[in-house]
């Protein structure tokens, strides 16, 4: 048995730096069985050369199993590093080793995608404290309604006679400083003029609700613009500007969905642009698996430099963009093998269309989370 076993475990090790050793493998007892737990064929050596399971003893000991864990993760891990470095520094590289079909050294297309995306949108949620954020404008506008209400009160303690006495002046002067002082609160705290959507900011919703109140009830606009005026203007009520922090937010926790929906989109725009009868569609997906696998890891990146320089994270955001597209030039130009001239023009064409679904994509996750 031990020829034979010595033999397999040399051809199984061989090429593979991050497998067992064979002192750690010849630990694990071989069945006498030759037959396959798993799939019932005949097994000669230690492998099962139909479903690849080791024809070994299930029990193991407590070292045993952490010895496979270390194994597994060390592995797991060694595929990550190596992927994400070819990734990043090597654009459209593990694309054409895929398609050539060399797959075992890195991490599959839609596992790495998974990965990436998890972690992006992990750290981004982590990082915004939007909770705190919310709870913070919340309590900022129940301060502002606080002091209107003290005021109205106030209002109601000044004496209503013409005729004061020297004691109801004074009681009037105080009342008058207080609420002068309180108004000067309001006016230091009151919500300032923000964008809402698009080129709706909140003081164009208060304008328009102003004026509609203006008008007699049968001449106030009831179509949808009307609706979806007073529903997102009843946010700000309740939320203060943390309704842009909650819209933030809930963005964030729908942006999976929607990024999962675009990347077969941008996969038909690429079958678009390139040769139907030489690239598949499949062929298409696996590009675009990587490119958003590749832009989610440098958008994390962009995130946490925004935190730790937020006075330049305006800057960060537009470079991000820009190292984006750079990106998906290089990819284009290293997968597909066209020249310099071409590959820009489809660089930028495939840019500005992609450009156009995700800005659709986000107004139609925005407009229902205000409404």
């Amino acid at each position: 048995m031990c020829p034979n076993l010595t033999e397999n475990l040399q051809s199984t090790n061989k090429g593979n730096p991050h497998h067992l050793s064979i002192s750690a493998e010849m630990k694990r007892v071989l069945r006498t069985d030759k037959t396959c737990s798993n799939c019932s064929m005949i097994v000669e050596y230690r492998y099962c050369p139909n479903c690849g399971q080791e024809n070994v003893e299930v029990k193991e000991s407590f070292g045993q199993l952490v010895l496979h864990f270390f194994y597994d993760f060390t592995h797991y891990d060694s595929k990550i590093i190596i992927t994400l470095k070819d990734l990043l520094f090597k654009p459209g590289i593990l694309t054409k080793e895929y398609l050539s079909g060399k797959r075992s050294t890195y991490l599959h297309p839609i596992r790495l995608y998974l990965f990436t995306s998890f972690l992006f949108f992990l750290v981004s949620l982590t990082l915004t404290n939007t909770d705190q954020r919310v709870d913070g404008a919340i309590a900022h506008k129940a301060s502002i309604d606080t002091k209107n209400e003290m005021i109205n009160s106030l209002k109601l303690l000044a004496p209503s006679s013409k005729t004061l006495s020297l004691h109801s002046k004074i009681k009037d002067s105080l009342i008058t400083a207080i609420i002068a002082n309180i108004h000067k609160g309001i006016d230091d705290d009151k919500i300032r003029d923000f964008v809402v959507v698009g080129n709706i900011t909140y003081k164009r919703l208060f304008e328009y609700n102003a004026l509609q109140k203006s008008l007699p009830a049968d001449k106030r606009e009831t179509g949808l613009i009307s609706w979806l005026y007073l529903r997102w203007l009843n946010s700000i009520d309740t939320y203060g500007t943390g309704v842009i922090v909650r819209v933030g937010a809930r963005t964030q926790h729908l942006m999976p969905k929607m990024m999962f929906v675009l990347l077969p989109i941008f996969a038909l725009l690429l079958k678009l642009f390139y040769n139907k009868k030489k690239y598949l569609y499949f062929d298409q997906t696996i590009f675009s698996l990587h490119f958003h696998s590749a832009v989610f890891f440098l958008f994390l990146v962009s995130a946490i430099l925004s935190l730790l320089f937020s006075r330049l994270a305006p800057y960060i955001e537009v470079f991000e963009i820009i190292l984006a597209v750079i990106y998906l030039f290089l990819a284009l130009r290293s997968v597909y093998q066209q020249s310099f001239a071409l590959t820009l023009f489809k660089t930028i064409s495939l840019t500005l269309i992609y450009a156009i679904f995700i800005l659709l994509s986000y107004s139609i996750v925005i407009l229902s989370i205000l409404l």
